[in-house]
């Protein structure tokens, strides 16, 4: 049997490796974590096709467990690069070297920071609000960004916390649907402006919001920071590959510009990061990577 790699356990590289199994070539997946990556810490789901709504870690669960049933084997080692080699891709982990035929990158992205929250991360700071929300029940919480992230961050925690103040530094631009919700809770506050100070003793206890010359301090127990993201290709060492803001670029097939080098998912240049674009994606890495596999003598 051929071997493929792929680069990531989130829904993009699931997809790839159900694809790949199913089209009989020998697949290893590396993931330092647990499998289903950010769709994982996901509240409530409406938009993926079949499921009017399905809870984030279902969705994960259900992939990486038809993925299990076809022979996946995790590989619970952290990439530290990935670069081209006479004999196909080799992959360096804090293990060791390995060497594929075939590579799928499929690592998505990584949140973006404010730049002056480290002090405060897991004292108060946090980027995911399904998987902290519940430590601010009934607390006052800021949520930063003005995104569809934020947004529905900020939409999640009014039916958790007291208060949610929305600290956004321009229009919201989320789903309009989304920000009709959120605005109709009586229990959030849109703030324009820019955090400037995340401050308290020994965890979060209050932020500064600059706006207009003035600033203002606002007494939250926890925040929770969405402000983008920044696709995870830092390990990624393979010459002449072409890359978009640090995005990796694909053609029709998943496939970038180096042969037997797939991508799939969020970390792709792709113009809509969606769960079912990343499924896509990745069914089509895992077909013509296996295909391409077979080729190789």
């Amino acid at each position: 049997m051929k071997n493929i790699a792929i680069i990531g356990g989130g829904v993009a590289g699931l997809s790839a490796a159900i694809y790949a199994l199913r089209a009989n070539v020998n697949v290893t997946l590396f993931e330092q974590f647990g499998l289903g990556g950010l769709v994982a810490t996901l509240d409530k789901i409406e938009n993926y096709p079949s499921y009017p709504s399905i809870e984030g870690w279902e969705l994960a669960q259900n992939m990486a467990t038809q993925a299990k049933q076809l022979g996946l084997k995790q590989t619970r080692q952290k990439v530290l690069s990935l670069t081209k080699c006479d004999n196909g891709f080799c992959i360096t982990t804090d293990k060791g070297q390995h060497t594929f035929d075939a590579v799928i990158v499929a690592t998505g992205t990584t949140h973006n920071k404010l730049g002056i929250e480290n002090d405060y991360i897991g004292k108060g700071v946090s980027y995911c609000a399904t998987c902290d929300g519940n430590f601010y029940r009934n607390l006052d919480v800021a949520v930063v960004g003005s995104g569809n992230s934020a947004t529905k961050e900020a939409l999640y925690l009014a039916d958790i916390c007291k208060t949610v103040y929305l600290v956004a530094n321009s229009e919201l631009t989320g789903e309009q649907k989304v920000i009709d919700a959120l605005l109709a809770k009586d229990n959030v506050q849109l703030v324009y402006g820019t955090v400037s100070a995340i401050g308290g003793e020994s965890e979060v206890q209050y932020i500064d919001v600059f706006a207009d010359g003035a600033t203002t301090c606002l007494s939250v127990s926890g925040v929770f920071v969405a402000v983008g993201s920044t696709p995870a290709t830092d390990f990624v060492k393979v010459e002449g590959l072409n890359m978009q803001r640090g995005y990796i670029v694909v053609d029709d097939r998943a496939q970038t510009n180096i042969k037997g080098l797939y991508a799939a998912g969020d970390v792709t240049n792709g113009p809509l990061k969606q769960i079912v674009t990343a499924c896509g994606d990745g069914a089509k890495a895992g077909l013509f990577a296996a295909s391409y596999s077979k080729t190789v003598k």
